[in-house]
């Protein structure tokens, strides 16, 4: 088994816990990641931010701040699951699954930042590997869903509930995907998850591309925001050619049909129970 050096990213994007959670976002929306590392003056870690922990801390946030107001220190995760690069990729992906996350941070002989192996880095290289694994044993069935018509706000309790990084917006009794949200979607719309502040600051609501007023911002559905006609995979394909979508297309999950039908939700996560299985 190849070690973390061979996956790792070696080019982490990170900010210092005074910085404000307005700037992490920044950083997510501009390099199209979903998590920041916190690293003290000497470049050692000392925190984490990711998409959910975002969305869970303004969910839970009964303050009228703004993003820009909200320290980095309040939101980052502080225990860290740290790794050297030698350690075996299978190590490393029964390490996210034992501990329930979604990177481990690569440190130096000196505790400094050397990289990290996110499930994305994983996921890329199991797409190469075609294993004999198909995609409906190691999905999973039943994935939460939301109709167009329910409130963003529902959405985002829905995520935070289940401790999960996306829905499928299903739009008719025959349960066809007509969009998926995910946690990426909800962080670029993370400052209208503060709607007394939106409604303070009286700025006009940009919405996937469309300018609407802010006393709308409670009127926001599933169906404003999703990513309408989303890809899917069947539940027979080779867990490789999933592995190789979520590459490709720079997803995380995609919705699993049967003729049509939703059956279920493949995501990094599955992937990555697949590689700690190997030897």
């Amino acid at each position: 088994m190849e070690s973390a050096e061979k996956v790792m990213t070696q080019k982490v994007i990170t900010c210092s816990p005074t910085d404000a959670l307005l700037q992490v976002q920044q950083f997510m929306v501009k390099n199209n990641i979903s998590r920041v590392v916190i690293v003290d003056g000497n470049n050692k870690p000392v925190g984490i931010i990711t998409q959910k922990d975002m969305i869970n801390f303004l969910v839970a946030d009964k303050s009228r701040r703004g993003i820009e107001e909200i320290k980095v220190e309040e939101v980052m995760t502080k225990k860290l699951i740290t790794a050297k690069r030698k350690v075996p990729i299978s190590n490393i992906a029964r390490t996210m699954i034992e501990k329930n996350i979604s990177s481990v941070i690569i440190v130096d002989n000196e505790g400094k930042l050397d990289g990290i192996v996110t499930k994305t880095d994983v996921t890329a290289w199991y797409s190469a590997i075609r294993g004999a694994y198909k995609v409906q044993e190691f999905m999973t069935a039943k994935p939460v869903t939301v109709k167009p018509s329910q409130s963003i706000f529902l959405v985002a309790s829905l995520m935070a509930e289940h401790a999960i990084s996306r829905v499928v917006v299903v739009a008719d009794k025959e349960n066809k995907p007509a969009g998926i949200i995910t946690e990426a979607d909800m962080a670029m719309m993370s400052r209208l998850l503060k709607p007394a502040k939106v409604l303070e600051e009286k700025k006009p609501l940009v919405v996937k591309g469309a300018i609407a007023p802010p006393k709308n911002v409670y009127l926001l559905t599933a169906g404003d925001i999703m990513t309408a006609d989303p890809l899917t995979v069947s539940k027979s394909a080779n867990l490789a050619d999933a592995a190789e979508l979520m590459t490709k297309h720079k997803i995380s999950g995609l919705p699993v049909t049967d003729k049509g039908k939703l059956v279920g939700i493949i995501t990094k996560s599955d992937i990555i129970r697949a590689v700690a299985h190997e030897k």
